[in-house]
């Protein structure tokens, strides 16, 4: 769907790649690896996010001991950095890439594609009785667009997990994203519940959305 309203899947991949996680910068041939698009495909979209104000450029002149980077980039900053005098910045700095929160329909954006994740997570969610006895069922996290919520999704009661996991490879496939989840059985979230688990109150304490509740129904 978003492929259709934004023309081009390459963008829509790098837009959940900066709206989820808009604090993460980013360089090209790390998009192009992590997203797998081509590196061209990468910088065009890359500098047309830059031009509308989504993102914007930053230099990172702690390069060389950059975990994130490529060892081969690595090594060649670090005999870069041994030549280059203190004062002065490597000639060959890296771009990074991070979004810009202050532009003007950041926040709307990121709820569309909040919104978006939940049009996904219908299917996921279709017959999901089939998988068990779900007492409860919370989503957050891309689903809300709560950066941060300790989980995506959060499944409590007697679950199959065979099949409860290729239910969440596909909806992963469907997203393009890695999904965050926790699977929790009765006992152990009551017994969570009970010493006030400092994850379950991280959870509620964000937005989330409550799709299966038993303990509601059943009263």
């Amino acid at each position: 769907m978003l492929t259709r309203i934004f023309g081009s899947n390459a963008r829509v991949k790098m837009l959940k790649a900066f709206l989820s996680k808009p604090e993460q910068k980013y360089y090209t041939r790390q998009l192009a690896r992590d997203l797998k698009l081509q590196v061209n495909s990468v910088r065009r979209e890359l500098e047309n996010l830059q031009n509308i104000g989504l993102i914007k450029e930053q230099a990172d002149d702690n390069l060389a001991v950059n975990e994130n980077l490529a060892p081969k980039i690595d090594k060649k900053l670090k005999k870069l950095s041994k030549k280059t005098p203190k004062k002065e910045a490597p000639k060959n700095r890296i771009k990074y890439f991070v979004a810009d929160t202050d532009f003007l329909l950041f926040r709307e954006l990121k709820i569309l594609f909040a919104k978006a994740n939940l049009l996904s997570c219908h299917d996921f969610l279709k017959n999901i009785n089939d998988i068990g006895q779900i007492k409860h069922l919370w989503l957050s996290g891309i689903f809300t667009g709560e950066t941060k919520a300790p989980v995506d999704i959060l499944i409590i009661g007697k679950i199959n997990r065979t099949q409860l996991l290729q239910r969440i490879k596909n909806l992963e496939i469907d997203l393009g994203k890695e999904i965050n989840f926790t699977i929790m059985n009765n006992s152990e979230y009551e017994y969570r519940v009970d010493i006030n688990d400092i994850f379950l109150y991280k959870l509620k304490q964000c937005h989330t959305l409550h799709e299966i509740n038993r303990e509601k129904e059943e009263k």
